[in-house]
């Protein structure tokens, strides 16, 4: 797909860094990747993100981005949220989901200052540092939903037709047991957990193991333009 393709759309949806999550992939109906490494297939259009998107003012209904802003440094964030401004026609919204280094699992990458596990994550996101982002942007309505604040996860339901986050509690699958096999793995697991600390474990501690509620977590965020 090109650009002028692009503008062919009505209403245009984007997927920024979406990769292969796009229409006409279950769950990302309408939705245009713009991705570096666009994919062979669907619908997909290549765009580096760090650069201005070549459309006019006003002509995108709605963004979405999953797992891609903690790819590039603080400041190109904030240069990309006023570029979605400039696309987004009024009444337009924009869906943010980044990992959330506030989970007391990957708190201590955060503390760190950097994730060995994901060498990839140049932006350690947390609320803290989105919020920050977001005020400082031209939007000036936004509701969170998902995030992590002063050890306690913070959640309010998402309505998942305005743009799936697949990294949640509700959508992850390392969030949950489905067999018998797998619950008895858990518990005993959780067992031997508490009983190498001597049962000096909070339950917020529990709860980000593997197979549990909270161990996958998105700082999740919407945009708004009025």
């Amino acid at each position: 797909m090109n650009w002028s393709e692009v503008l062919t759309k009505d209403p245009i949806y984007f997927n920024l860094g979406g990769s292969n999550n796009c229409h006409p992939k279950v769950g990302y109906e309408n939705y245009i990747s713009a991705d570096i490494n666009p994919p062979s297939e669907g619908w997909s259009v290549k765009q580096d993100l760090k650069k201005p998107i070549p459309l006019p003012d006003n002509s995108v209904t709605r963004i979405l981005s999953e797992d891609f802003l903690e790819h590039i440094k603080a400041e190109e964030i904030k240069t990309l949220l006023v570029e979605c401004f400039r696309l987004l026609k009024p009444g337009g919204m924009m869906r943010i989901g980044v990992p959330d280094y506030n989970n007391p699992k990957d708190y201590p990458y955060l503390k760190k200052g950097s994730d060995p596990r994901f060498p990839r994550h140049i932006t350690l996101t947390n609320y803290k540092l989105m919020k920050k982002i977001i005020e400082e942007s031209p939007f000036s309505r936004y509701e969170f939903y998902h995030y992590w604040d002063d050890g306690k996860f913070i959640c309010k339901k998402i309505d998942y037709s305005f743009g799936v986050i697949k990294r949640t509690p509700d959508n992850d699958p390392r969030c949950r047991t489905t067999s018998l096999k797998q619950k008895i793995e858990v518990a005993l697991k959780d067992f031997m957990y508490k009983l190498l600390r001597g049962f000096r474990v909070s339950e917020e501690d529990l709860l980000v193991r593997r197979g549990r509620r909270l161990h996958v977590t998105s700082l999740v965020v919407d945009l708004f333009k009025d």
